[in-house]
């Protein structure tokens, strides 16, 4: 019996550490599933993980290019985060071919590549206007457009968290 609590205390310390909060494989999956309906799985999906919202765990980034979309063919991309120990997403769709501001160039052949790239505070201010992102961006690079930086916002006003920026 001692042995048991023993083992039961170890697994308190250690397994419950900093680990905890990190997104895993399969809070992604169910994420993606959320975000991208029931045909997700059949997707080629790139991930990225890192801390994009500079809570100290690990976030997944993952995207493909959605073929099935009925408003045309876009790029899905999801953030999946923890907050307060709550699994949350946030998702952004932008178009190919779009004269919007975040549409993507090309067809999606070959995909978007998503990176992370880590930038200064004061850098993200002069980028984003915003006090308070998290400066690890997740960059969504089509090849032939100018790139889409997405920030992280923890402490937004708005109902997303992800602010947009394009040079």
């Amino acid at each position: 019996m001692r042995f048991v609590s023993m083992a039961m205390g170890c697994a308190l310390l250690w397994g419950g550490g900093a680990w905890a909060q990190d997104v895993t494989k399969e809070d992604l999956n169910a994420e993606m599933r959320f975000q991208g309906g029931q045909g997700v799985f059949r997707q080629h999906w790139q991930v990225e993980t890192g801390d994009v919202t500079c809570d100290g765990y690990q976030d997944k980034v993952a995207g493909y290019v959605d073929r099935d979309n009925p408003n045309g063919l876009s790029f899905l991309m999801v953030v999946v985060t923890r907050e307060e120990g709550a699994l949350v997403s946030e998702a952004v769709v932008p178009f190919f071919n779009s004269a919007d501001q975040m549409g993507l160039c090309g067809d999606g052949n070959p995909p978007p590549k998503i990176s992370l790239e880590q930038f200064t505070e004061e850098e993200v201010r002069e980028m984003t206007g915003i006090d308070g992102a998290c400066p690890m961006a997740i960059i969504l690079e089509d090849g032939m457009c100018d790139l889409h930086y997405y920030f992280w916002v923890p402490d937004w006003e708005e109902d997303r968290k992800l602010i947009f920026f394009r040079n």
